[in-house]
Formats: structure tokens, sequence, C-alpha cells
């Protein structure tokens, strides 16, 4: 493939993953854990299939640098659990949406991370301009629906979700350079989905409880496991390690008003002005940042 049918895999991958927090949600209120590890195992386990259809080889024949299944596999199963982790914390779907949109700011991060991964030249105006808009822009979007004193209070109640959730999109921006850098053609996706989805399902156990699977999540965990944790991860792993990782970083700015559009939509909350303006401001980040990165 060339590398505009890469960044349209990896572009697929972000539509995809707009439906991420709002689903996670859903299937989380069963057990936390106990049905985002299932979704992960399960969506491992079809893309190990997967890559041994395509005759891809295991990790312990892959030619791939040894570091990419060491260091970029941790930080790839750190981003999952963390991801559920802070979801965990979240007291209810406002809170977890507003986790939702600090996540995103891992686009940003890739950017950012870029010149210590990759010989990229960077030009720090453009770079810090468009940095400032998309966190101005994911800001706004926070205050949809609330208002400034409410959503602060929230945010001071539920730091800790918000300190987990910061640190599991510096755990993406950092497995997406570094699968750039050292997988080459391969894809450890599928096994670094089981291994995440053991470690859920491991403090799904120590917990306790029940799953908490019910008929009425039984789309919503099918959608979760197969489009947004099979092929949206398999998409955007070819997508950054074939195509413009600058432009998808910057694209991927684009995910937080689509996020909250749809978690609006799905989990009956209601779309604000400050949706917009979020939006028009994360647009006018991703052109900037773009430009801030070039050459690598």
């Amino acid at each position: 493939m060339n590398g505009n049918i890469a960044n349209s895999l990896g572009v697929l991958a972000l539509l995809g993953w707009c439906m991420n927090v709002g689903l996670s949600r859903h299937i989380a209120s069963g057990h936390v854990f106990g049905l985002p590890g299932l979704s992960y195992l399960g969506a491992g386990a079809v893309l190990v299939l997967f890559d041994w259809l395509r005759g891809k080889p295991p990790p312990w024949r892959s030619s791939a640098d040894r570091r990419f299944w060491v260091v970029g596999g941790g930080a790839f199963v750190m981003f999952c659990v963390f991801f559920f982790v802070a979801i965990a914390w979240s007291a209810d779907s406002t809170v977890a949406l507003s986790l939702g949109l600090v996540n995103y700011c891992w686009p940003v991060l890739i950017l950012l991370l870029m010149p210590l991964f990759s010989k990229c030249r960077v030009r720090p105006f453009r770079l810090g301009v468009g940095v400032a808009l998309c966190l101005a822009g994911v800001g706004c979007a926070m205050l949809w629906g609330q208002s400034f004193a409410r959503m602060a209070g929230g945010a001071a109640e539920n730091w800790p979700a918000f300190l987990i959730m910061a640190a599991a999109a510096l755990c993406w921006a950092a497995y997406s350079n570094l699968a750039r850098r050292w997988a080459g053609n391969s894809s450890g996706t599928g096994w670094f989905e089981i291994v995440s989805g053991l470690l859920l399902l491991a403090l799904w156990a120590i917990a306790g409880g029940p799953l908490g699977f019910s008929p009425a999540l039984a789309m919503p965990f099918l959608l979760h496991a197969l489009v947004i944790n099979a092929a949206c991860y398999l998409l955007w792993d070819y997508g950054i390690r074939h195509g413009d990782l600058p432009l998808m970083g910057a694209l991927a700015n684009f995910l937080p008003p689509g996020s909250i559009l749809f978690g609006a939509w799905y989990l009956g909350a209601a779309v604000t002005p400050g949706l917009w303006l979020g939006g028009i401001l994360v647009c006018a980040g991703a052109m900037f940042s773009r430009r801030g990165v070039s050459g690598a």
C-alpha cells in the first residue's frame, strides 16, 4: 500500500475511535474491568488469528527490534489499563466524557514527542500556536452543558482520574512514535491487547463481583471489541508505520468534538455552543500543529 492508502486507513481508525468513550462508558457500567477485559482479550485473539492467516511471525520470531515488544508493548498495555482505571473513577457520564477529552490530548503529544524518536524539523512557533489552540479547544469543549464552576468542581473531586488519563494519553503518544521507529513490518497490536485484557480481567478478579453482562450490552460489547479494539487498532497501527504520522497526529485533533458529539447522542447528553467553539479551535490547532513538524 502507498502512503495515501495508509493515511486513509489511519483516518478510518480515527473515525471509529470517536465512539470509544461513549461505548467504553457503557460497557464499563456492567463491571468496570470485566467486560472491557473480555473486549481486549477477544479483539486481541482476532488480530493474532488475522496475523497468522497473513503469515506474520509471532513476536519470538519477529524481525522487529526487541525494544518494540518490551518498551512499545509496555506503553500500549499501560495505555489500555490506565484508560479504564480512569473511567472507573468517573462519577457519571459527564466526568467520563471530560476524561475522554483529556485522553485526546495524545495527538498533540505525538507531535511534541516526535523529535525524541525521529529526525524531524520542528518549527517552534507554529507548533506552539497549534498546541495552544488545541488545548484551548479541548478546554472549551469540556464546558459543554455545564457551568465552569461545576466542571471545576468535578475536576477537583476526580483529580486522580484526570492524572491517570493524562498518563494514558502520554503512553499512547509514546507507543505511536516507538512503533514507527522500531516495529518495521511487524504488528504487535493483537498480542498487546491480549496482555491488556488479561490484566483488566485480573483487576476484575481482585475487585470481585459479577461480570455484569446483560443482553442490552451485547451489541455495545461487540462494537467495542470488533470495531474499536480490533479494526481501529489494526488500521491505526498500519497508518502510523507507513503513512504520514504528523498528518494523522494533526487530524486526530478532530477526535474531541467527534467524541463528544457521539457521546452526547449515545449517552443522552446535551450539545452546547461551547462544543462548536472548541471544535473550531481544535481544527485550527490541527492545521498549525501539522505545519509545526516535518521531515519525519
